[in-house]
């Protein structure tokens, strides 16, 4: 069916949105995707604000899962739920997707003979009204629409890749991450992130292999380099050569004064989190002779790993 007003042909598509306490967020994620999907579902890990009734309201289905990772949660909605369309769209609640994306998807799911298996396009992230241009952080090529048999989440605590069984093609439009959470939170969330990082570094650490080789998929780019280089670096030494070649090798500063604040905090503040983490994790394996999942589980309380 054709929207008549931005000429964008709705396709045989479901999208996939998992929330937490995303009101303020959700029902613009929906809005930004339902003229060119067929099927929205929200896998929602009991929100206790007005999530739920707003993506209801806006004729999203929805399921519940407790939250462990993301990794997990797409994976558990891909076992579970019954898909009826062709293609997968994973979306954030605080994610949109511009027209031109929308515009570009649908011509290419449209027109193909289904020669490929997922599709890849840019996220660029938009930071105090700011939209991040430069460093490398931002905008980055991620894959976030496979065909429903041909695809999965790696098991991953953090930075979790949609693995695909076959060709991989790229759009070179944007889905825009817009959070409109003030910083305290921005913080907050990023220190969850930073543990989820951690246990994912220890959990792959003795995996790391410098002979890997660079991904065709380019969407998977940004992980290769982190895994075959950066992690080789001396702890709490890379987070600032990191901060140093985003921010001015990769040009981050071109992002005015909102890219400065985003690469001390994304990369610098962020990756020092991670390094504070591991370490200690690492101390209390050493101390008290535990296992990576002992020890986890004392200090974070996680009960699997």
């Amino acid at each position: 069916m054709l929207n008549k007003n931005s000429n964008i042909l709705k396709s045989d598509i479901t999208a996939i949105i998992l929330t937490y306490n995303e009101e303020k967020h959700v029902e613009r994620c929906i809005l930004s995707i339902k003229e060119i999907v067929k099927k929205i579902i929200v896998v929602d890990s009991f929100s206790n604000d007005n999530t739920v009734d707003i993506a209801k309201k806006n004729n999203a289905e929805i399921f519940k899962n407790n939250f462990v990772n993301q990794s997990r949660q797409v994976n558990w909605a891909l076992k579970n739920i019954k898909f009826s369309t062709k293609w997968i769209l994973r979306i954030d609640a605080d994610e949109i997707l511009t027209d031109e994306l929308k515009k570009k998807i649908s011509a290419k799911i449209n027109s193909e003979n289904y020669e490929i298996s997922g599709i890849s396009f840019n996220r660029k992230v938009r930071f105090f009204k700011k939209d991040i241009n430069f460093g490398g952080v931002s905008p980055h090529k991620t894959l976030r629409l496979w065909q429903a048999d041909k695809g999965k989440c790696e098991e991953a605590w953090m930075d979790e890749q949609i693995i695909v069984n076959g060709k991989v093609q790229h759009i070179n439009e944007y889905l825009i991450d817009s959070n409109l959470n003030d910083f305290s939170w921005w913080l907050e969330k990023h220190k969850k992130y930073a543990v989820r990082e951690a246990i994912n570094f220890l959990i792959n650490k003795q995996s790391l292999d410098t002979s890997m080789k660079q991904p065709e998929d380019q969407s998977k780019i940004n992980k290769y380099y982190k895994l075959k280089f950066y992690y080789k670096l001396p702890i709490f030494i890379r987070p600032f050569l990191l901060f140093i070649y985003n921010y001015f090798l990769k040009l981050g500063f071109l992002s005015s004064w909102q890219g400065l604040i985003f690469y001390i905090f994304q990369v610098w503040w962020f990756r020092m989190m991670v390094d504070f983490n591991i370490h200690q994790i690492e101390k209390i394996i050493k101390v008290q002779n535990f296992s990576l999942a002992e020890a986890i589980k004392k200090k974070y309380g996680y009960e699997q790993i």
